[in-house]
């Protein structure tokens, strides 16, 4: 009777043995998140001043864009006009546009960097392409301030009436 209880005993700690073990196994699953890269501008809306009828530039309030990149490698940034100021009815009148680029508030680790900070369009000698630059040495967020000027020369040696430019805004991850 003792050798049965015995084998009995011997057989229970096997089995706890066994399910011991059993309940120790472990496995592991990974859980990826893929971040596709990022990039995007974001253009302020159309903005009007009314010329103070001085030979002085006419530069509008500043502009902010916003600007945002995940790309590790950071961003580079371009403010580009199209062409001078051209008068919206007769486009024998111009003057021309001048460019200025700061950076304003930043969010996120990256720095920011102004590469070009002013440009001036020259419709006498057909350049009517003004350029400031910008970029980013990592992942962030900035408004970059795009101030535009109406460069008067001399008030009153050209048309009354509305004078128009576009500025594109680009950015592409380095």
């Amino acid at each position: 009777m003792f050798k049965k209880f015995v084998l009995s005993l011997v057989a229970s700690a096997v089995l706890v043995g066994f399910v011991t073990e059993s309940a120790m196994a472990q496995n592991s699953q990974v859980f990826k998140v893929i971040v596709p890269t990022s990039v995007s501008i974001v253009a302020p809306a159309a903005v009007a001043i009314t010329h103070n009828e001085t030979d002085a530039p006419q530069a509008f309030p500043a502009q902010a864009w916003a600007v945002k990149g995940n790309s590790l490698n950071g961003v580079n940034v371009s403010f580009a006009t199209t062409a001078p100021f051209v008068h919206a009815t007769d486009n024998t009148f111009k003057r021309n546009a001048k460019l200025d680029l700061a950076v304003g508030t930043v969010t996120g680790p990256a720095a920011w960097t102004v590469g070009i900070a002013s440009d001036t369009t020259n419709y006498v000698n057909n350049d009517g392409v003004a350029q400031v630059t910008a970029s980013s040495n990592g992942v962030g967020r900035a408004n970059m301030n795009l101030t535009v000027s109406f460069i008067t020369e001399e008030y009153g040696v050209f048309a009354a009436g509305d004078y128009l430019t576009t500025v594109t805004g680009t950015i592409a991850a380095k």
